[in-house]
């Protein structure tokens, strides 16, 4: 006798209920039907720069990072919030921040479904701007180059500096940002995870699970984009902190 399967093992739903819809038929492990990126932050965080390797500052794995004066990142080992993998931004004053970049090696191809996700947890959701997604502009001077105007190509989403609400970021071909205001805030001190899912034509926005937002804004596609996650202390006094658990990346082929 042998058991019989209706589709691949490896591909499966969250659950039969509305919330984590994006995740739903998508791949839950690299495939030949599915490109996946996952990063659980369990690696160390290279202290020195490694010749022909990464730079200083950057989680192993990832191309590179914009560390502003004052501001840190690194694994955490506090067993509250790091043993599973955490990665921490910190900075000392107002208007200072750090990312982190992949390399280009992510597209967004018309009729096909893509998602990233990341779980984040901060102690200040007014004053913050996290955003993650992916962004043609790498190599930069300031942490907020990766989501702001001066981005030729990007898809984001995370907080903007003065609302708990996270905005959803677009702009193809350095036409102008367009942004996107969502319907569900965020929590102080609270694991949130949140998703951008491009169906393959339109941009929807997800706070665990539920969505935010659905627009019509163009997003950059057939077009090498690189994963991203930064943090930018507000206006306020700084020393903001800001975890991020993981980071994925779920394509079709």
């Amino acid at each position: 006798m042998s058991t019989g399967f209706t589709g691949p093992i490896v591909h499966g739903t969250r659950s039969n209920q509305a919330s984590y819809a994006y995740r739903n038929g998508m791949g839950m492990m690299p495939s030949a039907e599915f490109d996946v990126f996952h990063d659980d932050f369990h690696s160390f965080v290279v202290a020195t720069a490694i010749t022909n390797g990464p730079v200083a500052n950057t989680p192993w794995g990832w191309q590179g990072a914009i560390i502003d004066s004052g501001a840190t990142v690194a694994v955490n080992t506090t067993a509250t919030v790091g043993a599973n993998g955490v990665l921490t931004f910190a900075d000392a004053t107002a208007s200072e921040g750090a990312a982190i970049y992949g390399t280009k090696s992510f597209q967004l191809i018309t009729g096909k479904k893509a998602f990233i996700e990341v779980r984040v947890r901060t102690d200040d959701v007014t004053d913050n701007a996290i955003q993650f997604g992916l962004s043609d502009l790498t190599a930069t001077t300031n942490p907020e180059d990766l989501w702001t105007t001066t981005a030729a190509n990007v898809l984001a989403f995370g907080l903007l500096d003065g609302s708990a609400t996270p905005t959803l970021l677009a702009d193809e071909g350095n036409a102008g940002t367009a942004a996107v205001a969502g319907t569900i805030a965020m929590v102080a001190n609270t694991w949130t995870t949140l998703a951008i899912f491009y169906d393959g034509l339109t941009a929807h926005a997800f706070v665990n699970g539920k969505k935010s937002l659905s627009t019509a804004v163009t997003v950059p596609e057939a077009v090498a984009l690189a994963p991203f996650f930064g943090h930018i202390n507000g206006n306020g006094a700084g020393g903001n902190v800001v975890l991020l658990d993981y980071f994925r990346v779920v394509s079709e082929r």
